[in-house]
């Protein structure tokens, strides 16, 4: 969990200030940066997909399925 957050701090950043950037370049509002930076980390922090922080799959827990000989 510590990785995600850190993840998402990061993100928030990069986010702000390509916002920033790209808000100074084109003369909209710089309101654009807060605004990229919230949407990223919320995307990475909290993985809709689970495509950035999988969980590892579990092994199989009970017992052995019965297999079929053929006779």
């Amino acid at each position: 969990m510590k990785k995600r957050a850190a993840a998402a701090i990061l993100w928030f950043y990069t986010g702000w200030f390509v916002g920033a950037a790209v808000a100074f370049a084109t003369g909209l509002s710089p309101v654009l940066g807060p605004i990229l930076g919230t949407a990223a980390a919320a995307i990475v922090a909290g993985d809709p997909r689970q495509m950035i922080w999988a969980r590892p799959s579990l092994p199989a827990v009970g017992r052995p399925g019965r297999v079929q000989h053929p006779a």
